[in-house]
């Protein structure tokens, strides 16, 4: 996928606007979805600690602007990365298929 498919479909989903996009632009902005709810819980609860990005990137074995592209849903991450920083943050990483409870 483009770096610029995925920004206009993240910028709609920040935006909460969503239009009939097909098979492939449904699939994309599902993942764009999923890439800013991740984001948004990376960030909440490094801040929640009190860690810079810098800290929680050295915690987790990264880069800060890895850190930073993760935080700000310019990247959907790996199942290694997603592990990588839940142990650094101290958490359990939990995976579901369907509807969240």
């Amino acid at each position: 996928m483009k770096h610029a498919t995925w920004k206009t479909r993240r910028a709609k989903k920040l935006s909460g606007v969503g239009d009939d996009l097909g098979p492939e632009g449904r699939r994309v902005y599902d993942e764009t979805g999923l890439a800013i709810e991740i984001g948004r819980s990376v960030y909440r609860r490094r801040t929640e600690k009190g860690w810079s990005q810098a800290e929680l990137a050295r915690r987790a074995g990264m880069s800060q602007p890895a850190i930073a592209r993760l935080e700000t849903s310019l990247t959907l991450p790996s199942t290694r990365t997603l592990l990588r920083v839940a142990a650094a943050l101290e958490q359990p990483l939990h995976i579901s298929f369907g509807d969240a409870a």
